[in-house]
C-alpha cells in the first residue's frame, strides 16, 4: 500500500465520502459496469469520521493562515468528532474516505501495439530515450480505481498530538503532528485492463446468441481473442499469465465447439467463471506500475552489486595466485 500527503485542503474538502469518475474513454459501458459494481460495495464513511477529516483540514488551512484560535477549534471539534465515532464502534481501522475512477484507452490493433513495442526497442538501442517513452506513453487501456482510507487507529492520535502541542504554544510541532496525521492516509490503486472487461463482455454476449448463428459468434470469440493478445501485450499479463493462458483456452474450445454439436453452455459457464477468477486476482494487484518499476530498479542494482562484488572478489584470487606464483 502506498502513502502520501494526500490532495489540497479544498480538494480533500470536497470529496470526502464520494465516488468520483474521470473517463477518458469512449468505452463508457465498460467503464460504467465498473464504477456500479464498486458503488455496490461502496461504503460512505460515518459522518463523525467525515467531520473529523474536514475539521483536520480546516485546522491545517488556519494554521497556515497563522490564525491559531481558528485551528485549536477545529483540532476540539475533530477530536470531538473521532472520539464520537470510535466509541460508537471500537474496533474502526482503515476506514475508506475517497474512490475515483479515471479511466484511458488505446485504439490501436494488437499489430500496431507489437509495431510500437519494436520500435521503441530500436530507439532505446539507439539511447534515443526520449522518442522511446513517447512511442510508449499511450500504450495504456485500463480502468484506474484510487481509494484513500483513514487509519483509524493512528490519524486521531495525531490530531490529538497536534491541538496538545498548539495549546502548549508548540506551532511547529503542532503542523507537524497534522502533517503526520495527512500522511498517515492511505491510498491504494487496483488497474484493471480494459481489454479484459472488453473480452469479457464479448464472451456474454456470443453466450446469449442464438446457437445457429455461428458465424456470428465465431467473429465475437475472435474478436474476444484479439482483446485478450492486446492485454498481453499491454503488459497486462505478467502477473497472471497462467489465467490468461485459460481464458484462450477456453475461447479455443468454445471455438471448436461451436464447428461441432455446439453444445457449449457448460464452456460457457467454465469460461465466465474463469474470467471472475482474474478479475478477482486483478483487483488484488495493489502494487502500481510505478512501484513495479521501481522494485525491479532495486532489485537490477543489487544484483549488478553483488554482480561487483563477485568480480571483485575474483580478481582478489587471481591476484594472489599470481603473487603466489611469482613468489616460488
Amino acid at each position: 500500500m502506498k502513502k502520501k500527503f494526500l490532495l489540497s485542503v479544498l480538494t480533500c474538502g470536497l470529496l470526502l465520502g464520494t465516488t468520483a469518475v474521470q473517463a477518458q474513454t469512449d468505452k463508457k459501458e465498460l467503464v460504467r459496469s465498473v464504477v456500479q459494481e464498486r458503488a455496490k460495495q461502496h461504503k460512505t464513511a460515518p459522518k463523525d469520521i467525515i467531520a473529523g477529516m474536514q475539521n483536520t483540514f480546516a485546522a491545517l488551512k488556519a494554521m497556515q493562515a497563522n490564525k491559531k484560535d481558528e485551528a485549536k477549534k477545529a483540532l476540539e471539534a475533530a477530536t470531538k468528532s473521532f472520539d464520537a465515532a470510535l466509541k460508537a464502534d471500537p474496533s474502526l481501522d482503515l476506514i475508506p474516505i475517497d474512490e475515483r475512477f479515471q479511466s484511458y484507452i488505446f485504439m490501436g490493433s494488437s499489430n500496431v501495439i507489437d509495431a510500437r513495442l519494436k520500435l521503441a526497442q530500436q530507439l532505446l538501442k539507439a539511447h534515443d530515450t526520449q522518442t522511446a517513452i513517447a512511442v510508449i506513453a499511450p500504450l495504456k487501456d485500463e480502468v484506474d480505481i484510487s481509494v484513500i482510507s483513514i487509519p483509524m487507529k493512528i490519524y486521531p492520535i495525531a490530531t490529538k498530538k497536534a491541538l496538545d502541542e498548539l495549546n502548549k504554544g508548540n506551532d511547529k510541532a503542532a503542523l507537524a503532528a497534522i502533517a503526520e496525521a495527512m500522511n498517515s492516509l492511505v491510498l491504494v490503486k487496483v488497474i484493471i485492463p480494459t481489454p479484459l472487461l472488453a473480452a469479457q463482455d464479448l464472451i456474454t454476449e456470443a453466450s446469449r446468441m442464438d446457437k445457429q448463428k455461428k458465424e456470428e459468434v465465431g467473429k465475437l470469440l475472435s474478436i474476444a481473442k484479439e482483446e485478450l493478445k492486446r492485454a498481453e501485450l499491454l503488459g497486462y499479463v505478467s502477473r497472471h499469465e497462467a489465467d490468461y493462458k485459460l481464458l484462450n483456452d477456453d475461447i479455443e474450445k468454445i471455438e471448436k465447439e461451436i464447428k461441432g454439436k455446439n453444445a457449449v453452455e457448460k464452456l460457457y459457464e467454465t469460461l465466465k467463471n474463469d474470467f471472475k477468477h482474474i478479475i478477482a486476482n486483478t483487483k488484488l494487484s495493489k502494487m502500481t506500475p510505478e512501484e513495479t518499476a521501481e522494485k525491479k530498479i532495486s532489485d537490477f542494482e543489487k544484483k549488478e552489486v553483488e554482480k561487483a562484488v563477485r568480480k571483485k572478489d575474483e580478481f582478489r584470487r587471481e591476484a594472489l595466485q599470481d603473487e603466489t606464483k611469482t613468489v616460488k
